[in-house]
């Protein structure tokens, strides 16, 4: 498992032995050297896009970058190529955790909570019965439940 810290270490140690500063490498690879930084501190991990780019900079393989340390023996192109496909398969899963969190299912949840609200007071306003009002209220907190445990 990938480790931000070490791979941020590992980063600035090879920065370093290139003598550049976060500014050159930063203007190397189009980015800022805000973004660097965050690399370097372990607060966040290069983009899929700049891999292979910070790699040439840098001199060392994609698996090097992905363990925060300097290997012996795996120059291949094949298992670089594997190591880079890996990490751009964690970014992904990583991006579609976000996308299916707990917050998608509060705002869905929310969404169908106002649509039930709103199908009681239209119900009440075209019937004038508060007791047709319970029933469609209740229909739609139904329909709710169950969207929660379909889905």
């Amino acid at each position: 498992m990938m480790n931000p810290k070490e791979t941020g270490r590992f980063i600035a140690e090879k920065r370093r032995e290139k003598n550049m500063t976060q500014e050159q490498l930063a203007q190397r690879l189009g980015v800022s050297n805000k973004t660097v930084s965050k690399w370097e501190n372990g607060r966040n991990m290069p983009d899929y896009s700049v891999v292979e780019q910070l790699c040439r900079e840098l001199d060392m393989t994609v698996r090097e970058l992905l363990e925060g340390k300097a290997l012996s023996g795996l120059g291949e192109q094949d298992e670089d190529k594997y190591q880079f496909l890996q990490y751009k398969l964690e970014q992904t899963e990583k991006k579609l955790d976000q996308l299916t969190s707990r917050k998608d299912w509060s705002v869905s949840f929310g969404g169908l909570g106002l649509g039930c609200a709103l199908a009681t007071v239209i119900s009440y306003v075209n019937w004038q019965s508060i007791g047709w009002a319970i029933l469609h209220g209740v229909l739609g907190w139904i329909y709710v439940i169950y969207y929660l445990i379909a889905y």
